[in-house]
Parts: structure tokens; C-alpha cells; sequence
């Protein structure tokens, strides 16, 4: 059987969630008979490191939409590796659409990451409207999400697809760690849909009930201005002792292996890759309602929910999981078998498959 050609566009190899989906799929690729590219538009950085030995990798330094020379460096890439799809994450689809008009018998699919989906009517994304004609499958990472494209697009809806996220192949032994400081880790980048500050008030009542602990808040800078109010409140909180911002890291198995609990407090999300991995390590974790965070949980079966916004419920969540941390445990054991059967690369694969199978549909394909 001939080997399929997918290469994925991606802006950079960042520590963010649309990034490590781009290198985790890349990655399950090749273990299916496919021929996997990842062409990084504009820059390198962390991920690269986690990148298969068997996936084709091309860093190029893209300045601008407009930069002319460097789309013209991509396209003759393209056409020398001739594709079966073009698989474009987020803003690379604005570029992705332009390749196709000289890629006619490529298909193309976008990946839509957007994480604000309890938020979608603020951001109509009107451009959407002229490039939709040119895709011809569409990945959602939430259902919410899914459903809008569908209602925008009835046309469209039986080539939009929701794909759950999944961790990759990351393994982590966690060593449950007995100790009277408690480790907290929150997983997110600094902007200010992941909401660390209701995080901080939260944690200000957990610290004022008697608990001690140590909070490791572990994401890129994106929004500078977000961790300026972050470090601000930090200090009128009285939290300098309790908490601690790592910055980006790209080994985050250690911080999972040395942690009590995992914890999100996002305003809204799509479906984010940190809530697997908490998962992967078996922490017992809080994260807000929102996105698919809910599905991902259980529905409160492996986790616990709150509201968003919300730093008492959450406060007193992270009291719950404190007051028995063995029973804590046992819940994180079962969330971490509930991730692996639900959200492996496998289960990936199997939607994704269809999708493939789905675009061999259209006349004049070589998928």
C-alpha cells in the first residue's frame, strides 16, 4: 500500500498546547504507514527536542504574511514532497489556503485549536467566510466549537470533525510524594484566558485555612502584561513564600512526578493538552468547567469541577483534595486509565483515519 504524505504547518515548536499537538501527531503519523512532514513557518524553540527521528522536520523564519521569499521557499518544499494533505494548525491556514491554489490535487485540513469557545460570538472571524470554499476537512479540538462551524456551515457539516486532544506518548512515574508541603502545579501559559489570578485568591483562603503548600505556575510569558498583574497580586496576596513562577519548560515529567495536585483555572479552553498530562501522571486535579474540560474529567468521576471565576469553589476543591490525599490518589489512578483508554494517540488515529477516508470521498483525490 502507497504511503500517505501529510505535511502539517505550524507556526512554531513553542511550549504551547497547539504546538505539542502539532509534534504529537507528527509523531503518531509515522507509526501508521504514513509519510509525516512538520513544516514550522516561522520559528523553532522547545518542542523540537520531542520531535520523532522519523518525522521530517523544516524550520523556516517567516517575518510576516507578507514575506514573499520565505512563502516561495515553502511552496517549493511542498512541491517537491507533493502531499496528499496539507494539514494547517490555527493561523497557518491563512498561508496553508494560498499553497493549495498551487497544490490542486492536495486536500486540505484545518486544525482549529481556538480556546475561547465559551466566548465564540465575540470572535466571529469573518475571514473564516472566504476561506472555508478551499478547506476541505475541519478538525475542532471541543464539540462546542464543532457545532458552531456546523450551524456557520451547514453545507459543510459532514466534513467537520471534533478530535480529542492527546498527550503523546509521555510517561511519567509519579513517586507520590509524602510530604507536609504540598506541591500545587498549574500547567498554563501566561495570558489571561488561563486566569492564574483566580488561582492566587484561591490559593490565598487554602493558605489561610492552616495549609502549607508550594505552587509552581509553569507556562511561556505570552501576555506580559498578564504576568505583571500575576507577580503584582502575588505580592499583595502574601504569597512570595507559597508561590513560585518556573517560567517555560520543556521536561515537564519531573514537575508531574514531584506534584500533589494538578490545577486549571481557565476563564475558557478548548481542550487542553496540560489536563492530559496531569491525567498521564495520575494527579488528582482541579480545573475549571469550561471547554471539554468537563469530558475530560469525567464529569467529575476522575476530578474535581468548578465554575470558572470562581476562587472559592476553587479554594475549597483543593481543600477537599488535600484532606485526603489517599483517596485523592485512588481518583488520579482512575483518571490516568480513564485518559489512557479515551484519549490515547489510538483514539486519535481511528478519527483521523475517517477523516482521511472521508477525504478520498472527493472527486478528483489521491488521499
Amino acid at each position: 500500500m502507497k504511503k500517505r504524505v501529510i505535511v502539517q504547518l505550524v507556526d512554531s515548536l513553542s511550549l504551547g498546547g497547539i504546538e505539542r499537538m502539532s509534534v504529537n501527531i507528527s509523531n503518531v503519523f509515522t507509526l501508521y504507514n504514513i509519510e509525516s512532514h512538520l513544516i514550522v513557518t516561522r520559528i523553532g524553540g522547545g518542542l523540537l527536542k520531542f520531535v520523532s527521528k522519523d518525522v521530517h522536520v523544516k524550520i523556516f523564519n517567516k517575518s510576516s504574511f507578507f514575506d514573499v521569499f520565505t512563502f516561495l521557499k515553502i511552496l517549493v518544499y511542498l512541491k517537491n514532497v507533493k502531499p496528499d494533505v496539507l494539514h494547517a494548525h490555527q493561523t497557518s491556514i491563512f498561508w496553508s489556503v494560498l499553497f493549495k491554489v498551487f497544490l490542486p490535487n492536495t486536500k486540505l485540513v484545518w486544525h482549529d485549536h481556538f480556546g475561547q469557545s465559551e466566548m465564540l460570538d465575540l470572535y466571529p472571524r469573518k475571514e473564516m467566510n472566504w476561506i472555508m470554499p478551499f478547506i476541505d476537512s475541519l478538525v475542532t479540538v471541543n464539540d462546542t466549537i464543532k457545532k458552531y462551524w456546523e450551524g456557520r456551515f451547514p453545507h459543510k457539516k459532514n466534513s467537520i470533525f471534533y478530535l480529542a486532544n492527546f498527550p503523546g506518548f509521555l510517561e511519567v512515574s509519579r513517586a507520590f510524594p509524602n510530604s507536609e508541603i504540598l506541591s500545587i502545579i498549574n500547567v498554563a501559559n501566561f495570558r489571561k484566558q488561563k486566569d492564574q489570578l483566580t488561582l492566587l485568591e484561591a490559593l490565598s483562603i487554602v493558605k489561610q485555612k492552616g495549609y502549607f503548600f508550594k505552587a509552581s505556575f509553569i507556562g511561556e510569558f505570552v501576555e506580559e502584561n498578564w504576568l505583571e498583574l500575576v507577580k503584582n497580586r502575588i505580592l499583595e496576596l502574601g504569597l512570595e513564600k507559597e508561590v513560585e513562577i518556573v517560567g517555560p519548560v520543556t521536561e515537564i515529567s519531573s514537575y508531574l512526578e514531584s506534584a500533589h495536585i494538578g490545577v486549571l483555572s481557565s476563564e475558557s479552553e478548548g481542550l487542553p493538552v496540560a489536563l492530559l498530562e496531569y491525567g498521564m501522571a495520575g494527579l488528582p486535579t482541579v480545573a475549571t468547567q469550561v471547554g471539554q474540560c468537563d469530558q475530560v474529567l469525567g464529569y467529575g468521576q476522575f476530578g474535581w469541577l468548578v465554575p470558572p471565576k470562581s476562587p472559592a469553589l476553587l479554594a475549597a476543591a483543593l481543600e477537599e483534595v488535600l484532606l485526603d490525599l489517599d483517596k485523592s490518589n485512588l481518583i488520579g489512578m482512575e483518571f490516568k486509565n480513564h485518559i489512557k483508554s479515551n484519549f490515547g494517540p489510538s483514539k486519535f488515529m481511528e478519527g483521523y483515519m475517517k477523516i482521511l477516508n472521508n477525504l478520498e470521498k472527493i472527486p478528483g483525490s489521491k488521499v
